[in-house]
Order: structure tokens, then C-alpha cells, then sequence
């Protein structure tokens, strides 16, 4: 990329966290623009060299206009993960509320036991250290198995990232005390999804076991007043799993999400990669993950049979790195709850941590049973988009 000052081109994505970033020139931080002011010239830009910064399943969208009009990728503008392609996972809260069936820390994490939350001082230091270690980093994710809307403290979290230039990547059952929302929307995330399993209480509360649908419900159009009330950018989406009975719900979830001004998402629903993993060597599921298993559109044994053709391939999660614990503990893996890396990552540093993530034992045996290729949500994309069209006459996302 040239040596030039760097524009950043919005598409409704990550404006706020990318404002710290310092233009080559030493000056000072670049403002962030919208995609018509560097397509219409607006503001003396001509052919300018920017990061596009939008959302991962947007970015398709935005390069081929630009393709289109002139504009040379790796010339003109480069994408922003190439500046920073890994996104760290921080589990601030290392509790659920929930027993979802496909979880297999369904029970070691419920109610409140076995885990804890990270204190706003030892976060501070995390994500102070990791703007250190990464180079551009923009955005972490505030979650790998606990639902961060639990801390207590995550108004202050998000104002730490805010501070500091960081978007906050959040992922919820959204399970919460209503009253709990207006500070956290207020605090303005990054990004807010929230979970979803079904419509009504029937098959919602199956999968998202100790769920209540009216609770979900009722949060998801309180969300969407407080998005209105504080004129909050955070995007918001609803997730839907589709499984064999609920698939024909995702209607009405779409309807839903129309109305609350929310973007809609689908993807397979599955059993975890633990799960998988010990389906591999035999070791007997609990109750409820066989109920997950029997409500899979593509059987584990087919997924297991499709993940076994491509062991070549890399893992997807290889940029989802790294991932810290509650207990600041690292893990090896956010699909795998019990390996670790190392037990304090304030006292590892990043080239360490590298390192022994090369040279895991644990990667090895899961890449042996072809399991780093099983939970490859990006794959059947396709299929849950054909699905969809065919049974409801709906794309996977709107």
C-alpha cells in the first residue's frame, strides 16, 4: 500500500474503535468516511488509499461497487483484516445462565459455579497488552462460552474499549433482567447478536434449555427502543440455529427482526466440537447432546465424514486468537473449554503463546480426527441459504 495517509471507508461497520489509528505522517488520526464521499469525490478524494471496515458478510457488497468503479484492491484500498487478521476472545463472564443441549459447558458452567467473572482492573490490563502485542487491532470479541451480558461491571468494560479505540464484539441469550439493558445500551457496543432457537416457546426452550421466550422476547423489542432512545450505531442481529423443527419458525423470526430495525442471520445448528469429539473416540453423549444431535439438519456422522475430506485444510478458527479466560488463563482453543496454553496471559507474552499454539499437542489430536474442520459454520452457508429459499422462500439473512 502506498505511503499515504490512510482514509477509512464505513459501510455501517466499525467506525468508532478504527479512530485511533495514527496516519503515517504523524499527525493525527484519520477520519473515518462514508463509501459515497470516496465514490462521488466528495472532499477532494481521488482514488484515495483507505481500509474498507465493514462487516465480514457486507465486504463482498462493498468491494465489488468499488471494483466497479476503478477501484484496485491491494492498490487502493486493502480490507482491515489484512492489517489485523486475528480477533481475540476475552471471556469476561465465565458463567451461563442457560443449559443449552449442543453446549457441552451446559452444566459446568450452571448456575454460577465453576467460573467467575474478570475484574474491570485485570480487563484493563488484557486489553492494554493486547493493543501492544497485535498491531491495529480493532475489535475483540467480550465472549467465548459465558454470556457477557452477566458481568456486572460490562458497562465499564465497554467504556474501556470505547476509551481506548476497541470495538466490542457481544454474543447473548440476551436471558437478562430487562432493566439491565439500558446501560448496556447505552454504553453503545459494537456489535450486539443475540441467540435464537425458535419462535414460541416450543423448540426455543429446547435448545436453548432453562430459556424463557417471553423474556427473550420482551428484551428483544427493549433493545430495540434503546437502540432508537440513544440513537446508538451498535449493529444488532438475530442468529438464528436451524434445525429440523424449528426451521419453519425462521419466518416469523425474520418478521420480527423487520420489525425491530435488526439485521437476520442463519446458521446450521450443531453439536459443539467437544461433542464431536468424543462421538469420535466413543465416549457415550450426555442426554441432552443426543437430543442435539437428533435435531441436526446434516447428521454428525455426515459432517465428520465431509470435515474427514478436507483434514488438509487450515483450521478457521486459526485467527481467533488469542483466547483469553475469566481467570486469565489462555485457552488453546475457543471450540474446546479444558486445554490450556498457559495460566496467566498478563505474564505471557504473544511470540510465547505462538508458539505454543504451533506446537499443541491438543491441535494435533483435534486436526488427527479432522475435528478442526467439523464446526466450519462458513461451509454450509450455502445449504442453509438453499434451505431456507426452498421451505420458506427467505434468504439465510435479509
Amino acid at each position: 500500500m502506498p505511503s499515504v495517509k490512510k482514509e477509512w471507508l464505513s459501510s455501517g461497520g466499525f467506525p468508532r474503535q478504527i479512530a485511533r489509528i495514527i496516519d503515517e505522517g504523524g499527525g493525527g488520526a484519520t477520519p473515518v468516511i462514508s463509501p459515497d464521499s470516496v465514490l462521488t469525490g466528495d472532499g477532494g478524494f481521488s482514488k484515495p488509499a483507505f481500509v474498507i471496515v465493514a462487516l465480514s458478510k457486507e465486504i463482498n457488497s462493498v468491494i465489488e461497487r468499488l471494483t466497479g468503479e476503478g477501484f484496485v484492491e491491494g492498490r487502493n484500498f486493502i480490507r482491515k483484516n489484512d492489517l489485523c487478521p486475528v480477533t481475540p476472545s476475552i471471556e469476561i463472564s465465565g458463567v451461563c445462565n442457560l443449559r443449552c443441549i449442543a453446549c457441552p459447558r451446559s452444566d459446568t458452567l450452571h448456575p454460577f459455579e465453576n467460573g467467575g467473572f474478570i475484574s474491570v482492573d485485570d480487563y484493563e490490563k488484557v486489553i492494554k497488552k493486547l493493543l501492544q502485542e497485535i498491531p491495529m487491532l480493532h475489535i475483540v470479541a467480550l465472549f467465548i462460552w459465558g454470556d457477557p451480558l452477566l458481568h456486572p461491571k460490562l458497562p465499564e468494560i465497554l467504556k474501556i474499549n470505547s476509551e481506548l479505540g476497541i470495538g466490542s464484539d457481544i454474543s447473548t441469550n440476551l436471558n437478562i433482567k430487562t432493566e439491565k439493558l439500558e446501560e448496556i445500551i447505552k454504553s453503545n457496543p459494537t456489535y450486539l447478536r443475540m441467540s435464537c432457537s425458535g419462535f414460541g416457546g416450543k423448540n426455543y426452550e429446547i435448545s436453548h434449555a432453562g430459556a424463557k421466550w417471553d423474556i427473550f422476547y420482551k428484551n428483544c423489542f427493549e433493545v430495540s427502543r434503546l437502540i432508537k432512545k440513544y440513537n446508538s450505531d451498535t449493529g444488532v442481529e438475530l442468529y438464528f440455529h436451524v434445525n429440523k423443527a424449528n426451521i419453519l419458525e425462521y419466518k416469523d423470526v425474520v418478521d420480527m427482526a423487520r420489525q425491530l430495525g435488526f439485521r437476520m442471520s442463519a446458521c446450521l445448528s450443531m453439536c459443539f466440537p467437544q461433542y464431536a469429539m468424543n462421538f469420535v473416540e466413543n465416549i457415550p453423549l450426555p442426554e441432552s447432546a443426543e437430543k442435539a444431535k437428533e435435531l441436526m439438519l446434516i447428521s454428525m456422522e455426515d459432517m465428520l465424514s465431509a470435515a474427514e475430506k478436507e483434514t488438509e485444510k487450515p483450521c478457521p478458527q486459526k485467527n481467533g486468537f488469542p483466547n483469553i479466560n475469566w481467570d486469565l488463563s489462555v485457552l488453546t482453543c475457543c471450540n474446546f473449554n479444558q486445554d490450556r496454553l498457559a495460566d496467566d496471559f498478563l505474564n505471557t507474552n504473544i511470540t510465547e503463546l505462538i508458539k505454543l499454539k504451533n506446537s499443541s499437542e491438543f491441535c494435533k489430536k483435534c486436526i488427527s480426527h479432522s475435528i478442526h474442520r467439523y464446526f466450519c459454520i462458513q461451509k454450509y452457508n450455502r445449504y442453509i441459504q438453499d434451505l431456507l429459499m426452498e421451505k420458506c422462500n427467505l434468504p439465510s439473512y435479509i
